[in-house]
């Protein structure tokens, strides 16, 4: 079994190199904005399109968890995340007078959620819950709006810790105080991916929406895991090869349609893990988190 999974697993590398070689820009044809003169030049450093960026997001976390009794019920947190990266914009000219953008984003963030920072009615239980993770992805194509400003639809994926704490865990059943102290006894790993829209202006900062769908794994079963993982990235690389054509025919529609599909494939993917975390192989179910959040990106 470890054998097959291992291949699984260079298989989905070899597919990620091939990607990152077809998604490239070829020089002659596609330049930064940096070298238009479009992203003012804040460092003279060797990349001066890769500028670092600082981001503040609030909003609303909601936990589901298929394995307790349906007499307990979560109530909403709010939450505040800090969050620092990278922030590239690119575009790839397609026609005369005819140009699509990009932008490509990744970073580090923490962030720290609570069921008491305002009054809640709904739910039974209290909770608060410590996040860190990696974004790995969070990209997208878009629309110039006048000069220096941008709207763009992304998607992307991260890898999150995570550890909760529950309200009056001992006063209630059993079996329900036993399985969710699997997520309070220390940071549980998972993965989660997001769908949005950032407006960004003046080239300095940027205003940002996102929809986040996360799973937290009571136990992270790394050969499962891994075989998962990779049929979504495989499913994700042929979704890909699609948008490259919509890209070239009808570059004009790619931010959308992009930013659709991208999100209708993890959300159904997440959707089939919702009982089986590392869907297609008979696993425990995870604590899934759905949030919305909005946020202000600081460029330098």
């Amino acid at each position: 079994m470890k054998k097959i999974f291992i291949l699984l697993f260079f298989f989905c590398f070899s597919f990620n190199l091939t990607h990152a070689k077809l998604a490239s820009f070829d020089d002659d044809t596609n330049k930064t904005l940096t070298e238009k003169g479009q992203i003012r030049r804040f460092h003279l450093k060797e990349r001066l399109d890769k500028h670092p960026h600082l981001s503040l997001y609030s909003g609303f976390n909601s936990i589901e968890y298929s394995n307790i009794s349906s007499s307990n019920d979560f109530k909403i947190q709010n939450f505040a995340i800090f969050h620092i990266g990278f922030t590239k914009i690119m575009f790839e000219e397609k026609a005369q007078d005819e140009a699509i953008f990009k932008i490509k984003r990744s970073g580090l963030f923490i962030g720290n959620y609570s069921s008491k920072w305002l009054s809640n009615e709904k739910g039974n239980l209290d909770v608060s819950m410590w996040r860190f993770g990696l974004d790995l992805s969070d990209d997208g194509w878009g629309y110039m709006l006048g000069t220096n400003n941008y709207l763009f639809f992304v998607f992307g994926n991260s890898f999150i810790w995570s550890k909760i704490d529950f309200d009056g865990l001992s006063d209630l059943q059993p079996s329900d105080t036993l399985l969710l102290g699997n997520f309070s006894d220390q940071f549980r790993f998972g993965n989660a991916f997001h769908s949005g829209v950032s407006l960004v202006l003046f080239n300095n900062f940027s205003f940002d929406f996102r929809f986040e769908r996360a799973l937290i794994y009571p136990g992270h079963k790394f050969w499962y895991w891994l075989g998962s993982f990779c049929l979504e990235g495989v499913s994700h690389f042929l979704l890909d090869e699609f948008i490259e054509e919509v890209l070239d025919s009808s570059p004009k529609a790619v931010p959308i349609v992009n930013s659709l599909l991208k999100s209708g494939l993890s959300f159904g993917i997440y959707e089939l893990r919702k009982t089986k975390m590392n869907w297609p192989f008979n696993t425990e179910s995870p604590l899934m988190n759905n949030n919305f959040k909005f946020g202000i990106t600081f460029i330098f």
